[in-house]
């Protein structure tokens, strides 16, 4: 099995809370919040060399706290598991500046791998 090291310039995914992402109580939607999320497995999956192909087939969210309007989030990628068939990243979005982690939401992408004919 291939080891496969994924940073995006050695930094983490961040990204600060503006007002088009928030509603009327300054809580950071959803659906950005998702959005984020996917983009940022998305962009992890181009450092997959072999694969032509991928195609989601498990997701997993859960949104542990609210986030706020100019809050700094970080969105965190780790493989929780790697094979010539799947990939599966574990996802963390949390508060930058807090000196305790703190968690707004854990998510889980699932792909599977085609290989290219």
């Amino acid at each position: 099995m291939k080891t496969l090291h994924i940073t995006h310039n050695g930094q983490p995914n961040q990204f600060i809370v503006s007002k088009k992402q928030v509603s009327k109580n300054k809580v950071l939607k959803t659906s950005v919040l998702y959005d984020k999320i996917e983009s940022s497995a998305n962009t992890s999956l181009g450092f997959y060399p072999d694969a032509s192909h991928f195609s989601c087939n498990n997701i997993e969210f859960d949104q542990l706290n609210n986030a706020y309007l100019n809050d700094k989030l970080v969105i965190k990628n780790n493989i929780k598991k790697l094979s010539t068939t799947e990939i599966i990243f574990n996802i963390t979005v949390s508060k930058k500046e807090e000196k305790q982690q703190h968690l707004i939401c854990t998510a889980i992408f699932g792909y599977t791998i085609q290989k290219a004919c």
